[in-house]
């Protein structure tokens, strides 16, 4: 009862302050904003409680009414939560641009960038499980794999002679609907390495590893490997030109249900811009309020959002 004299009191006073608040709302969309007044104050925001009214009295009224129909069909705290995801990409994206494209940052591979990744692999596909990361040796990657599949755990033994190498990135998704399991595996390179025959050949190793374990090798099973870095010498662009006749970008290397592509920070930016930024165009989010205000890599990753993929 207390509490329904505290909403009574608030209501009447923002009634008799800013009547414009209650303007063009029919009855249910009126119970709804009450409901909305209602959960601020239990919830120990009160002291933001006028800057969430001051935006709706900013509405006009069909904007009111369609603010209304929407919650009808949807939680407020869900349209929150989209809202923050997308400005959290947003923010994660700026710090990744600092730890590869600012040598002042003193990023690194391990440490900073792999970091960075791991949480916005989101950069790579939607809808993702990350596996693993950060030194994952094949024997566990494929117990890992195994289990979120909901597959028997119990893996055969890997004798592959590289089966000790150790995985950056590994993503999977299960398309049930279509029984396919799309794989991702990226391999990182530090911001000032320039990508070539030898890193490429690391790539292909990891994908012979695959092929030698029956496990990950069923006919629904596509692999996707990724290796990743500011730029690239003259023989990896000789094997996308030689690979281009596939019409696949970026492709250099493809076998049964396996490809390996080399990209570039820069067009992996540009591929979240052209996703995104219709969104964050219509946010009209305040940059200022995104920008970070960290001066090493180290206190990127100290700051990093913490966010699911969508």
């Amino acid at each position: 009862m207390m509490r329904k004299d505290q909403l009574v009191k608030v209501v009447r006073e923002l009634y008799e302050i800013e009547p414009r608040i209650w303007v063009g709302l029919n009855t249910e969309q009126k119970k709804t904003f009450v409901h909305l007044l209602n959960l601020i104050m239990d919830s120990g925001e009160r002291d933001r409680l006028f800057n969430v009214l001051n935006e709706i009295v900013n509405l006009d009224t069909g904007q009111r009414a369609d603010l209304a129909e929407l919650l009808r069909a949807t939680r407020l705290s869900n349209i929150i939560q989209t809202i923050q995801m997308i400005a959290d990409r947003q923010k994660s994206v700026d710090q990744l641009k600092k730890l590869v494209f600012c040598p002042e940052y003193g990023a690194n591979e391990r440490d900073h960038v792999q970091k960075c990744v791991e949480s916005c692999y989101w950069l790579f596909g939607e809808e993702y499980h990350l596996v693993g990361a950060a030194e994952l040796k094949f024997d566990k990657a494929l117990r890992e794999y195994l289990y979120l599949l909901g597959r028997d755990v119990k893996a055969e033994k890997i004798t592959h002679s590289d089966r000790l190498k150790e995985l950056d990135i590994f993503l999977v998704r299960w398309l049930k609907q279509l029984d396919v399991v799309q794989n991702v595996i990226v391999e990182l390179k530090r911001p000032d390495l320039t990508l070539g025959e030898k890193e490429l050949s690391q790539v292909k190793k990891y994908m012979q590893v695959i092929l030698s374990v029956d496990q990950f090798n069923a006919s629904n099973m596509m692999w996707k490997f990724y290796l990743v870095g500011n730029r690239i010498n003259s023989f990896v662009e000789g094997e996308i030109e030689n690979a281009s006749l596939r019409g696949d970008r970026n492709l250099v290397h493809a076998v049964k249900n396996y490809k390996i592509y080399v990209r570039t920070w820069s067009e992996i930016f540009t591929d979240f811009d052209l996703r995104h930024n219709f969104l964050l165009e219509r946010l009209r989010f305040e940059q200022t309020q995104l920008v970070s205000d960290e001066t090493t890599a180290a206190e990127i990753i100290e700051h990093l959002p913490q966010q699911q993929p969508a």
